[in-house]
């Protein structure tokens, strides 16, 4: 029989949580948006090594077994800042007031349009290339 595993920060630590540097903050935000690590590494134009590094460290810092975790923890610990209830300003938005039965905000049509406009032009693009 094997013991438990303790997962997160020690909890007779009492201290503050393990300190980020801006580069690992900005990792976290985008794994908290979905995005892999290859895309991360894309996207802060680094190599896929050198994030799975980061993302490996700040697991061992937090005591997080998955990335999952390691997001939940970081909030838990005031690393990051929990994202607002409803969005706003975008698609999603829109379709939350309308799936709420309420009127959508200026913002949210304002995002919608943007939205639509966006796939008009995807699909002409792809209708110009594939003919």
């Amino acid at each position: 029989m094997t013991a438990p595993v303790q997962v997160g920060l020690p909890q007779t630590s009492g201290g503050p949580a393990p300190a980020l540097s801006p580069a690992q903050k900005r990792m976290l935000v985008l794994i908290t948006e979905g995005h892999d690590q290859e895309q991360i590494a894309y996207i802060l134009r680094t190599s896929p090594v050198t994030v799975w590094r980061q993302i490996k460290k700040m697991r061992e810092a937090f005591g997080a077994l998955n990335h999952a975790q390691l997001v939940h923890l970081a909030y838990q610990a005031g690393v990051l800042e929990a994202p607002p209830k409803h969005r706003h300003g975008d698609h999603a938005g829109y379709a939350a007031h309308l799936y709420r039965r309420e009127k959508p905000c200026e913002a949210c049509r304002a995002g919608e349009r943007e939205y639509r406009a966006r796939r008009r032009t995807n699909r002409k693009t792809v209708a110009l290339n594939t003919a």
